[in-house]
């Protein structure tokens, strides 16, 4: 097996790691709104922000449809951006990253009075995704490069 083709194996398998563990927070939250269970933290919880509820779980549902087209576009070897449009997809999955790890660092020190800042269920899982952008982008990034150079 040639390097890059783990490095491509390895960012698919992270990537649908990542998917699966949103997959679960939409599940589990779901469960707290409609069947409570003692063993998962309180619906509350898990929402990190004022988003009515069936709104949230409509975007949560177009995420994860996403993260399937991501998926596939990975497993298929399919790229969908140019060279320039992955830079910037890395570029918002950097940003994206950053802004919820200072969302989770300003909850535990001076903001912990914040209910949006100590909503650290869903800052965590924005890190997930922020992570997924990331490594899609430069899987679309290097599959631009190779076709650039053939």
């Amino acid at each position: 097996m040639q390097a890059t083709t783990r490095t491509e194996l390895w960012s698919v398998v992270a990537v649908a790691a990542l998917s699966v563990a949103f997959l679960v927070r939409v599940a589990a939250q779901a469960v707290q709104r409609w069947y409570p269970q003692g063993f998962l933290p309180p619906f509350d919880a898990w929402q990190g922000s004022g988003m009515p509820y069936p709104a949230l779980l409509a975007c949560q549902v177009v995420i994860l449809a996403l993260l399937a087209v991501a998926i596939c576009s990975m497993v298929h070897r399919g790229r969908l951006l140019s060279a320039k449009g992955s830079r910037y997809v890395i570029f918002i999955g950097c940003a994206y990253f950053a802004l919820m790890l200072a969302r989770l660092a300003l909850g535990l020190t001076v903001l912990g009075d914040s209910a949006w800042f100590t909503a650290w269920i869903s800052a965590l899982l924005h890190l997930d995704l922020a992570v997924v952008v990331i490594l899609w982008g430069r899987d679309q990034h290097r599959l631009a490069r190779t076709a650039n150079t053939r």
